[in-house]
């Protein structure tokens, strides 16, 4: 026996707990760890900014079969209200045609988004229902439901075999429908999602229809860094069934700028001040 332990040592109450210690230790050193379920990626993704309010111009560009495109400049401005809440205003400055057409979404945790839509020739705001989610952006392939963060629960997440998008190792998930509403409001039957495992950013979506046809993809092959936090800033939609697409860019992003909570109001939308 060792000359530094007496025998009543190794028998004692203080070397018992060092030894169940050290076997704890050497358990879950040994374990490997717990893959995370499809449901927690989608969570970590959706919660993780870092960033109280942003700003930045948006151009989206839409594209059609013939070639042609027409370019629109936005301004854009968000805030988190909660850590689960946010809201987020778009302003359109151009072209002429489309200049002071605004939209505004305010997230509810537990109860439906709230979309408004201001046009100028009508001089008012109009609220969008549950069941317009699933129309098109001003034109272009995004829906209004694809603006904005999509809500946890809408969907269930089946955790697929992990691929590889470029140099990038990632999570790949197919999102279902939580019920048929999802489906009817969104027009979305399945989503499959790829998110990087470095930083939780989707970097490829595929949509699909109401009877499971490949309906848009959606690839984002630009991201950056903002004063430590990640932002998607280049997201191209392509429509695959009517030969159509959609790319917004998203340049001159500030964060944390005390952008007041007039902004994300009604009056703001349809004033602009």
């Amino acid at each position: 026996m060792h000359r530094y332990f007496s025998q009543s040592a190794l028998s004692g109450p203080v070397f018992k707990w060092m030894l169940t210690a050290l076997l704890c230790v050497f358990i879950f050193t040994a374990l490997p760890a717990q893959d995370l379920t499809g449901f927690q990626i989608m969570e970590k993704a959706l919660n993780k900014s870092s960033w109280q309010d942003m700003s930045g111009e948006v151009t989206l560009i839409l594209s059609n079969a013939r070639g042609e495109r027409r370019t629109r400049k936005i301004d854009m401005f968000s805030r988190k209200r909660t850590a689960e809440e946010s809201d987020m205003l778009m302003r359109f400055k151009a072209p002429a045609d489309v200049k002071g057409t605004a939209f505004l979404i305010i997230e509810k945790k537990d109860k439906d988004d709230e979309r408004y839509l201001y046009l100028p020739a009508m001089r008012r705001v109009k609220r969008i229902a549950s069941s317009g989610k699933g129309g098109n952006f001003m034109s272009s392939d995004f829906t209004y439901y694809d603006i904005g963060k999509p809500k946890l629960r809408d969907w269930t997440y089946k955790k697929l075999a992990d691929e590889k998008i470029g140099k990038w190792d990632c999570y790949k998930l197919e999102c279902l429908p939580a019920d048929e509403n999802i489906i009817k409001d969104t027009g979305y039957g399945k989503i499959i999602r790829w998110i990087r495992k470095d930083i939780l950013m989707t970097v490829k979506s595929e949509y699909y229809d109401r009877v499971l046809r490949k309906w848009k993809t959606l690839q984002v092959p630009g991201m950056e860094t903002i004063e430590g936090v990640w932002f998607q800033t280049d997201m191209k939609m392509n429509d695959v069934q009517n030969n159509h697409a959609s790319e917004m860019r998203f340049t001159n992003l500030k964060v944390n700028q005390n952008i007041p909570a007039k902004f994300f109001t009604q009056r703001f939308l349809q004033r602009g001040r």
